[in-house]
């Protein structure tokens, strides 16, 4: 090798060196400490417990830490997985247990961890970089006051023994020791610093709102889109964005009208107080699992919180599918929608078999013979979505459905569900309507109405049915809480009287795009919970 060689390797290997360990200096936590400087934590004597139970509400430490299968909020045994973009994240054991969990850990140790994003494990001295789907960029805000608090509160749960995955992250995230540099540049380690409170809101009540907001709550780091480094974008804060598994997507929580601009200061006090919104939807999916805890906060302490949400920046974001807000004062009809034909929850006509009992999912017309089904022959009657049948012969792809109802004494081509009660099941002609077997008359004690049982067996094809009731109860339910939902609010199941709901979705037509077929499996699942039809015994027809 000639000189000029082999001093081009030596400055190879000095650069590789001096590189590497130019890395691993940035990268270190001590000279983010060193930037940073320490904050004051006081001692562990004297820590408050009720207190710390508090934070560890406001702070949701359950949702993410507890053990799966424990009924127990404070089984912090860890396991549960987060799939991301990055990769998947598997959330660690954080019960008081010595080997698999943080009981070896000193206070200043889980302090640092807590406020700082670095733990006391790792190949080096100076420490373990933790990922910040931890959120520590919201509980750097923590007072040390708090982060004693919290630590004396987890050390008095029980100790889980829980032996959780490392994380399954692609590459580069997987080199943790480059988290390093994202702290550098998104972990300001700087307590809060109380902001401007707005005329006419109680000083006290706003800053313990903002505490909790911005500090344990962690709002921010669920409820805002983040840039192409996983840092919350600062201007679209509480925005909302997708969430990190990519199936969905955190609302947003400014005041703006995309966002819960409607909400009253009240609402969102209820909301996190109850899990009920101002339309009557209660929370799901990771925002159930938060109400769950700050349900068992001071009611004092989600009002400050409301307050203080109603403050923030308005953040015009709107969801994916959410139109835009009418700001004119006039009534603005929004675009119809025009989509494929609904999917509609049939069984296959081949399934359909003699003795089934099935549900009609989409509109049926029905002869009195099978030699007249699907001829030039005009249909005899119609079976409505949501009637139930019995399916007493089949011939091929025709069968023979039997119906049993009521029908008032004096209108005989019209079939109802039950006595007094107008839930439609099917129509006739006259020739069907003197095929109708009819009982003896019986009064509705509610209406002083004459009814009488009855009953018929009419043909048709096969398809359109469903032999799982249950199934059809489902897709009128989906339906409703996905549409119908944004405006009228279903409380609870039984709220409502069935003959209530006659008339009313038709009202709507002009504003929506649903098939007869969606209406009606719509309206008989509503019907059928209502109060009247005794839900609560378990009695739907």
């Amino acid at each position: 090798m000639t000189v000029k060689a082999r001093t081009l390797v030596k400055l190879a290997g000095s650069l590789l060196v001096l590189g590497g360990a130019g890395f691993l200096v940035v990268t270190s936590p001590w000279t983010w400490s060193a930037v940073n400087g320490s904050r004051e934590l006081p001692a562990l004597e004297g820590a408050d417990l009720e207190n710390g139970r508090t934070v560890f509400l406001a702070s949701d430490c359950a949702t993410c830490h507890a053990s799966p299968d424990a009924e127990d909020e404070t089984h912090l045994g860890g396991g549960r997985s987060l799939d991301t973009a990055f990769g998947i994240f598997h959330m660690p054991n954080i019960s008081p247990d010595e080997e698999t969990g943080i009981g070896s850990w000193t206070l200043a140790e889980f302090d640092r961890a807590l406020r700082e994003g670095v733990g006391p494990e790792g190949v080096m001295p100076d420490g373990q970089n933790l990922y910040p789907a931890f959120p520590y960029t919201s509980y750097q805000r923590l007072t040390g006051e708090d982060s004693r608090d919290l630590y004396a509160y987890l050390m008095s749960l029980p100790a889980v023994r829980s032996d959780v995955p490392d994380h399954e992250l692609k590459f580069p995230y997987n080199l943790r020791r480059g988290v390093g540099i994202w702290r550098l540049a998104f972990l300001d380690g700087d307590a809060l610093t109380p902001g401007e409170v707005p005329d006419g809101v109680d000083p006290d009540v706003y800053h313990r709102g903002e505490y909790l907001v911005e500090g344990a709550g962690h709002c921010a780091e669920c409820h805002s889109p983040r840039g192409l480094m996983g840092e919350v974008i600062a201007d679209k804060r509480y925005g909302g964005g997708p969430n990190p598994e990519g199936t969905g997507w955190f609302p947003n929580i400014s005041p703006d009208q995309t966002g819960i601009g409607y909400w009253s200061t009240a609402r969102i006090a209820n909301y996190l107080h109850t899990g009920k919104n101002p339309i009557g939807r209660m929370a799901d999916g990771d925002m159930a699992e938060v109400v769950a805890n700050t349900s068992q906060l001071p009611f004092s302490d989600v009002q400050a919180m409301a307050v203080y949400l109603k403050s923030v920046p308005p953040v015009e974001n709107r969801a994916p599918g959410q139109p835009a807000p009418n700001y004119a004062d006039h009534v603005v009809m929004l675009d119809q929608a025009v989509g494929k034909a609904p999917q509609l929850p049939v069984s296959a006509a081949s399934a359909i078999a003699a003795g089934d009992s099935a549900t009609v999912v989409e509109t049926k017309d029905v002869w009195l013979g099978a030699d007249m089904v699907a001829t030039e022959n005009q249909p005899d009657g119609k079976i409505l979505g949501g009637a139930a049948a019995e399916v007493t012969a089949r011939d091929g792809d025709k069968v023979q459905l039997t119906l049993r109802g009521w029908q008032m004494e004096d209108a005989p081509t019209v079939l109802y569900q039950a006595k007094g009660q107008r839930v439609m099941m099917a129509v006739f002609d006259d020739a069907a309507a003197a095929a109708v077997t009819r009982g003896a008359p019986e009064v509705a004690a509610a209406t002083g109405q004459s009814w009488v049982p009855a009953e018929i067996a009419l043909w048709s094809d096969a398809g359109g049915m469903n032999t799982d009731r249950g199934a059809v109860w489902a897709y009128g339910q989906d339906t409703f809480q996905t549409a119908c939902a944004a405006c009228h609010v279903l409380p609870q199941k039984t709220h409502f009287t069935a003959n209530q709901w006659i008339g009313t979705l038709k009202a709507m037509r002009r504003f929506t795009s649903f098939s007869d077929d969606q209406y009606r499996l719509i309206l008989a699942y509503l019907q059928n919970h209502s109060k009247d039809l005794n839900v609560s015994k378990e009695t739907v027809q």
